[in-house]
């Protein structure tokens, strides 16, 4: 039995190098629109399915530490519709095809 300063992280039983484990990191929380698979595969050069499964684990990863967060004290809150196409139509809050994003910090 070995002990590895990656063991029981999502690094661990990986055949990929940390610093591409790192550029993943980098390229999914920097990227505006979200990042898909297939986009991920093309900046790291790696197979789709690495792709894809490096993608899941970090989501997970991070939706579990949105998920232990508590805000305490002064909170501070923010809405917006996001999406939708530009056609003229209505504007502003409740535009049909949009989607309400709702953003919280604690000061």
């Amino acid at each position: 039995h070995q002990c590895s300063i990656t063991s029981s992280t999502i690094f661990d039983s990986s055949k990929l190098s940390l610093t591409t484990w790192f550029l993943a990191i980098y390229l999914i929380t920097q990227a505006k629109e979200g990042m898909s698979a297939l986009s991920l595969r093309r900046f790291l050069g790696i197979s789709v399915n690495a792709a894809f499964k490096m993608k899941h684990k970090l989501q997970h990863v991070m939706k579990n530490a949105d998920d232990q967060l508590v805000l305490e004290g002064f909170i501070e809150l923010d809405d917006v519709y996001w999406g939708g196409k530009k056609s003229g139509g209505k504007r502003g809050r409740g535009a049909p095809g949009k989607t309400p994003f709702l953003a919280a910090v604690s000061r």
